[in-house]
């Protein structure tokens, strides 16, 4: 049945990218897809205390879980899994540094910003995290995710009976400038 799911999560991920404005910052080895866009919703404010506001420029920033998902599938334990998505997010967060670093008029760019229920450990890694508004789509979209873990999530069902009430989006800020002081110097 995970099979399956991830194979049918694969098809609708590639149709996702191909309308969609996303990029990979590499495909190879990062876990985020990103897109440039102004901002649109209720105003957020980073760990610094600067303030996101409709029409400020953001990059928003998209967990690549197709791929993570394969590959949380190899590990054996949740330690395995954990150490595992550490690594990577880490080593992902270096490699968007480096890439926003050499876009062109990036200080046009106020934040990153990103929604996720994989939002555990998102205060160590240096976002702000604050509480999405209780609409439809994030009800939705929640609702789809914990399907979506549940199936291919190597312990999902044992992990949503136990901690599924905790798994709530929200949202993840991180200005330009915290990005940098935190993670550019590392990548050199």
């Amino acid at each position: 049945m995970k099979e399956i799911a991830l194979m049918l999560w694969g098809l609708w991920d590639r149709i996702y990218y191909t309308f969609s404005r996303l990029q990979f910052v590499s495909k190879e080895d990062n876990l985020f897809r990103i897109v440039r866009k102004k901002y649109r919703g209720v105003p957020l404010q980073t760990k610094s205390g600067q303030w996101i506001h409709k029409g400020d420029e953001i990059i928003k920033l998209h967990i690549y879980n197709y791929r993570l998902a394969k590959e949380i599938n190899k590990h054996g334990t949740e330690v395995s899994m954990g150490l595992y998505m550490k690594r990577e997010i880490e080593k992902s967060m270096i490699g968007l540094s480096e890439f926003l670093a050499s876009q062109p008029d990036i200080k046009k760019v106020k934040a990153i910003v990103g929604t996720s229920m994989l939002n555990r450990g998102a205060e160590r890694l240096g976002f702000a995290l604050q509480e999405v508004s209780p609409s439809w789509y994030f009800r939705y979209k929640s609702f789809l995710f914990k399907i979506i873990y549940l199936l291919v999530h190597p312990f999902g069902y044992a992990y949503l009976k136990q901690h599924g009430k905790r798994l709530q989006s929200k949202h993840m800020i991180m200005s330009i400038d915290e990005l940098f002081d935190l993670y550019l110097d590392r990548s050199r």
